[in-house]
This record gives structure tokens, sequence and C-alpha cells, in this order.
């Protein structure tokens, strides 16, 4: 566990490296099988996402305004 701790942001980049190698190589072939892996790829890193929408920093904008006058 202390090794996750210590190497979370390698773990990120090399994942980040994984889904990139996987695009091109989706963009490269014709076939759907290797896009349909990359999209359960995508779909599994959407979970760990911290890109936030504009709607999302609304909500998050509101609460700790909220919170602040608490």
């Amino acid at each position: 566990m202390t090794w996750l701790v210590e190497n979370y942001d390698l773990i990120f980049q090399i994942f980040g490296m994984v889904v990139a190698l996987c695009t091109a190589i989706v963009a490269i072939t014709p076939t759907q099988k290797d896009d349909n892996f990359l999209a359960k790829i995508v779909k599994w890193a959407d979970v760990f996402s911290v890109v936030f929408t504009k709607k999302d920093a609304e909500t998050i904008a509101n609460a700790l305004k909220k919170k602040s006058k608490q």
C-alpha cells in the first residue's frame, strides 16, 4: 500500500500513456474490436477523471458559498 501512495503519479502517467497508445492504434486500424477495447478503458478512466464541467464547477462553488454562510 505504501508503494501505491508513493508512486500514484507514476501509475497515472503510465495509464495515460497506455490510453494514448491505444488511441493511436484505434486510429490506424479499421476494425471495431480494438475500438470496443479502448471504449472500455476510457469508460474506466472516466471514473477517476478530475476534469470538471462548467456545471460541476458551479455546483461546487454554490456548495462552498452555502457552507461559508453557515
